[in-house]
């Protein structure tokens, strides 16, 4: 069996309102395993026999749009993954305040070459974008005027991917639920 976290696009905004006991239900009538939904945003931790992830990622889709009547990306990962993006977050050690904040963007396609020349174009004093694999780890400051953070929206427009985003410490305690170091 292997261990997956899928993080979902755009569950529980703009409307789209999914609760994490029907999420959960329409996990289980895809007979995966040890399902654990985590916060509201769409994320799901389970098991299954299934290695190509290509495979699993299209069951699971298609389950979401026959059940939730809409289309419901998923940026699937395994445990592995997981611990390595904890393991290689270059802002790791970097402590969120009220005015940082450091977010993993998960990208649902592989990456091009300009991908990385985007997000060097992208970085300045207030934000900035460091490409692993297929995360993008993005730390952000507001301005002086004390605006808001970053759009995610404009990071996804200008990547030409689409993707979601967690917060670091969203994904830290998916590692620490991965690890069994702490309970739903």
């Amino acid at each position: 069996m292997i261990k997956y976290v899928a993080f979902l696009r755009a569950v529980n905004v703009g409307g789209r309102v999914v609760k994490m006991e029907q999420l959960k239900k329409i996990f289980e009538e895809l007979k995966l395993k040890n399902i654990k939904t985590f916060i509201q945003s769409g994320n799901v931790i389970f098991e299954t026999a299934g290695k190509d992830k290509n495979t699993v990622i299209t069951k699971i889709e298609k389950k979401l749009k026959s059940s939730l009547g809409y289309e419901v990306l998923v940026m699937l990962r395994t445990e592995k993954e997981i611990e390595d993006i904890v393991k290689n977050n270059p802002f790791k050690n970097d402590e969120p305040d009220k005015d940082t904040r450091v977010y993993i963007a998960f990208l649902y396609d592989k990456t091009n070459k300009e991908t990385r020349n985007i997000l060097a174009s992208m970085n300045n004093k207030n934000e900035s974008f460091v490409l692993k694999k297929d995360e993008v780890f993005c730390k952000v400051h507001k301005d002086e005027k004390k605006s808001s953070y970053f759009s995610i929206l404009l990071l996804e427009k200008k990547l030409k991917i689409p993707l979601t985003t967690r917060n670091q410490t969203t994904v830290n305690k998916i590692r620490a639920l991965l690890n069994k170091k702490a309970e739903l």
